[in-house]
């Protein structure tokens, strides 16, 4: 063999026997303890076609098992490895975690709005000085429905506190669920509503309010009203009015305020609302009560004279409807009504003029002659006929009654009564039919402002035939003297009566000297044809 094959054949692959792995054969006579010798050439691989290529030069066969050796060891450590950068990854996150959370413990999440301002990301000592400053410049104009009103935060004495609004819009979220958060938005104006409750913008909008609503329409609610043509009640609708609803206007400023909107324009939804609407049932049951009520027609007489009739329309103005939407009386502007009546038809003591049957006219006041009305009966009366329905012709209830009634100031008796003319100095009897019966001249009292003759209209007091006249004076009887015919109509003091120590009568003698102590003094004759003619209750009229 030449050296160059020597050499060809060192150079070809081979094994050395000591690098290859002792191969045990199983019991299937397998070869066991087989150590393959130096291969040389290709016919010596494909005698082996079933060895597998190992980490060594040469092969296995297939399903051989190969002693552990070495090789195995990398996978370990790679394990380890990954197990570390797990670990470092893991802290990296936490750390980064942590550090987010505590970033935002002093700063606001994204989208996060307090009012008008974005807080987001911004640190709380950032906002609340962005939020005082808002604040501090900070005016709301509200207009609309003729109102006109700019206020302030400083003029509406708005007590806001930055450092509360801050801490509590901070306080909505939490910081440690950052990733949740991030998600969110974030609206924390309630923050800076609270802050505006206790301030003093309602105080402001109110007295601007209630400025504004004593020149505005007030709202009616849906009633019952009276048809004076129809002679009967209906529905009237409801009417909205311009006043405003200071509670509304409130609310709609004090949510501008907590936006910090500069504008707030109202609408009809601020103004003040009718309660009761022309659609309520209960107002069709209104009407049928109030329709009852004014069923009744009383005519109210005084001396044969209507002095007043309860009727529809007058019944009409007593009607109201209440609280619970019920057609109810209002008692008290009856009594109102029934004040006047009585004040009209109570003439005693009242100015009357009258035109005397000789033509003169003439003008009296005082006496107690004359109508007197009983106030709680004839109130009574009114009230029970109204309820009741009542259609009927009444005389008013009276204490005292005249022989007429002739409407306030005027004559309130009859034809038959005694006229005393003090001007005149003469006396005049008028008999049923109104024809004079009787006259004569007469001396009244002194003009002193002691012994006057009482003027007025009263009535003729129980006669005396003869009578005893006392005259006292402080207190002290000065005379004492008997009349044959005493005629007394102001209490038993002032009368006419007999004077046979009188000279003459008429003309001036009452103020020259021969004045009485207030008596009317007649000629004796006359005194006894006049006792002859009148009565206890007859009329008597003392004037100037």
């Amino acid at each position: 063999m030449s050296n160059d094959q020597n050499d060809k054949v060192s150079r070809g692959r081979h094994v050395a026997p000591s690098d290859i792995p002792s191969i045990n054969f199983d019991d299937d006579n397998q070869p066991g303890g087989f150590i393959p010798q130096q291969v040389h050439g290709q016919q010596n691989r494909q005698a082996y076609p079933q060895f597998a290529q190992t980490g060594h030069q040469g092969y296995a066969p297939s399903g051989m098992q190969i002693p552990s050796t070495g090789v195995s060891r990398p996978k370990k450590r790679v394990g380890k490895v990954l197990g570390i950068v797990a670990a470092c990854l893991v802290a990296v996150l936490v750390i980064a975690y942590c550090g987010v959370a505590l970033y935002f413990g002093s700063h606001f999440m994204p989208n996060t709005k307090i009012g008008n301002l974005d807080a987001s990301l911004m640190s709380t000592a950032d906002a609340e000085k962005a939020l005082a400053n808002e604040v501090n410049s900070y005016k709301l104009t509200i207009t609309g429905n003729g109102f006109n009103l700019t206020v302030s935060a400083k003029d509406a004495g708005v007590d806001f506190n930055a450092s509360e609004a801050v801490k509590e819009a901070y306080s909505a979220y939490n910081e440690w669920l950052w990733p949740v958060e991030l998600t969110r938005s974030h609206d924390a104006t309630g923050a800076m509503i609270s802050s505006y409750n206790d301030s003093g913008l309602e105080q402001t909008v109110s007295a601007a309010v209630a400025a504004f609503n004593e020149s505005a329409t007030q709202p009616l609610n849906a009633t019952v009203a009276y048809d004076s043509k129809s002679g009967s009640f209906t529905v009237c609708k409801e009417v909205a009015g311009t006043a405003l609803d200071a509670s509304k206007v409130m609310a709609v400023a004090d949510a501008a305020l907590a936006e910090l909107d500069p504008k707030v324009v109202l609408s009809s939804e601020q103004l003040l609302q009718p309660t009761v609407f022309s659609t309520d049932p209960r107002l069709k049951t209104a009407v049928e009560q109030a329709n009852t009520m004014i069923g009744a027609d009383i005519a109210l007489t005084m001396g044969k004279s209507t002095a007043a009739e309860v009727n529809a329309d007058l019944i009409s103005q007593w009607v109201t409807v209440d609280e619970n939407v019920q057609a109810v009386l209002d008692e008290e502007a009856m009594r109102a009504w029934v004040d006047k009546l009585a004040g009209d038809c109570d003439t005693v003591g009242t100015t009357r003029t009258y035109t005397r049957a000789d033509g003169k006219t003439i003008t009296v006041s005082g006496g107690v002659y004359g109508w007197s009305i009983d106030y709680d009966a004839l109130m009574d009366l009114v009230i029970n006929g109204v309820k009741e329905g009542l259609v009927e012709t009444v005389e008013i209830p009276n204490a005292t009654s005249g022989d007429a009634y002739n409407g306030v100031g005027g004559r309130d008796w009859g034809n038959r009564y005694i006229d005393i003319d003090l001007a005149e100095q003469h006396v005049y009897f008028y008999d049923d039919s109104g024809a004079l019966s009787w006259e004569s001249d007469c001396i009244s009292g002194i003009p002193d402002g002691t012994h006057d003759t009482s003027v007025g209209v009263f009535w003729m007091n129980a006669m005396q035939s003869p009578g005893k006249l006392t005259g006292y004076e402080n207190g002290q009887k000065i005379y004492e003297s008997t009349v044959q015919y005493w005629m007394p109509f102001d209490g038993n003091a002032i009368g006419l009566h007999d004077a046979d120590w009188q000279p003459d009568f008429g003309g001036t003698m009452y103020k020259d000297g021969y004045g009485s102590h207030g008596c009317v003094n007649l000629p004796p004759a006359k005194a006894k044809e006049l006792y002859s003619l009148i009565h206890s209750g007859d009329c008597v009229v003392s004037h100037w």
